[in-house]
């Protein structure tokens, strides 16, 4: 008996043994909580993004679509993240922030603008149906006047339409701490042949001296002519210590393509001395232009429609979009002041006979009296689709309701006003 249980303790010590062995060889850590930065795996996707963080506000699962996320609302922002270890963990802390779109150099979190910490979230094991796990946060860009206490250089949230996104993971236990940060740029470039696209993002120096600077750019062909303002030479230039320095890419592609559409990635990279400290990627997609289809005269379609809004003294107005038609619609509301200063733009979809309504007071708009403007566009593509009516309500307290539809508007002054509508709305 005693000779069973000594071979029975050297079984066992043999098994952990080998069992050990074989969690170091195959990478499983006991305990690793992780997500994926950008550029992980090299190439795939674009160097300064990745797939484990987005931002999907319609719900329909599509990444990086036009306007999301957006400034001016409430957007809804994800992350995801897994464990590579053997070991079940618990408490972990995920850490949600922004800043502007960027090419930062060596930037640190707390450059960025902390937007949740979500806590108390657990993971299985490796390899079972809890170890990873998305995390959902609002991220609320309503904000224009934001500057992060002044650490964007003096810039707000109101000076860019694009951004970047830093996630942090905290677990005390954690084997690897290597893979507990991820970053990703947000944006989506859509112009057509013959448009310029304007793109504005910032460099930074974050050292206490001046550094030389270079800006890489790949993926923009010649002929889109591209210019970058904020630097004579974007070759060669030096920022000071501390220094922010606003840049904006203008490409032009040319009038005439050879298909119908295309897209070009397109990634530009901050070398501060020999050193490539950060950078920005986007998709540009440019497109053919269409003819817009309007209704004939006399119609009572359109695919832009006007009216207006009011809650002085409180008042209130509520605005019912119809889709009459078969086809499926989406919708973009833009909301201006009675100065034509841009608020807000709200996006939603229209099935085939459906009605969107919307109460202006709910959206919280910062001024109580001005126009909006409501634009219906092609299921997939963003150009506008004939299929709207609708009509206002304005509840005043002393003089009852009034009713009016939103009036239809010609094609030759959406052609021109729709340049100011994707202002607000992208």
């Amino acid at each position: 008996m005693k000779t069973y249980r000594n071979q029975k303790v050297l079984i066992l010590i043999v098994l952990s043994f080998v069992l050990s062995c074989f969690l170091a060889s195959s990478g499983l850590a006991a305990t690793d909580p992780s997500i994926n930065d950008w550029g992980s795996p090299p190439g795939s996707p674009p160097p300064w993004q990745t797939t484990d963080i987005w931002t999907d506000n319609d719900g329909d699962g599509a990444l990086n679509e036009a306007g999301e996320p957006s400034k001016g609302i409430k957007n809804r922002l994800f992350a995801k993240i897994r464990n590579l270890g053997s070991t079940p963990v618990s408490n972990i802390t995920v850490r949600f922030a922004y800043a502007p779109y960027g090419a930062w150099g060596w930037a640190s979190y707390t450059d960025f603008k902390e937007i949740s910490a979500v806590t108390g979230i657990n993971l299985t094991q490796a390899g079972t149906i809890d170890a990873e796990k998305t995390i959902e946060v609002e991220w609320d860009l309503r904000d224009l006047s934001e500057n992060n206490a002044g650490k964007w250089g003096g810039y707000t949230v109101g000076d860019f339409d694009h951004f970047c996104v830093w996630i942090k993971i905290e677990y005390s236990g954690d084997s690897n701490a290597g893979n507990n940060d991820a970053r990703n740029n947000f944006t989506n470039v859509q112009t057509v042949f013959g448009q310029p696209y304007s793109l504005k993002f910032i460099v930074a120096n974050p050292k206490k001296e001046k550094m030389n600077a270079e800006l890489i750019m790949k993926g923009v062909p010649e002929d889109w002519k591209p210019s970058i303002k904020g630097v004579e030479n974007y070759r060669k230039f030096v920022l000071k210590p501390k220094e922010y320095r606003l840049i904006t890419l203008t490409f032009t592609p040319p009038h005439k393509g050879t298909s119908e559409r295309i897209r070009q990635n397109v990634d530009i990279s901050l070398k501060l001395d020999k050193d490539v400290v950060g950078g920005i990627s986007f998709v540009a997609t440019v497109e053919k232009e269409r003819p817009m289809i309007f209704t004939p005269s006399g119609g009572i379609l359109s695919p832009y429609i006007i009216g207006t809004f009011d809650s002085r003294e409180g008042a209130k107005t509520i605005l019912q979009i119809i889709n009459p038609t078969a086809k499926y619609l989406r919708v973009m509301a833009a909301f201006f002041d009675d100065n034509e200063k841009p608020l807000k733009c709200i996006k939603d979809k229209l099935s085939p006979n459906d009605l969107l309504e919307i109460d202006v007071r709910k959206i919280e708009l910062p001024a109580k009296f001005g126009v909006v403007k409501v634009v219906s566009l092609n299921e997939k593509e963003d150009i506008p689709e004939t299929g709207l009516v609708g009509n206002q309500r304005i509840f005043f307290k002393e003089m009852g309701a009034t009713e009016t539809a939103l009036h239809q508007i010609p094609a030759e002054i959406l052609t021109d006003d729709l340049k100011y509508i994707w202002k607000i709305c992208k």
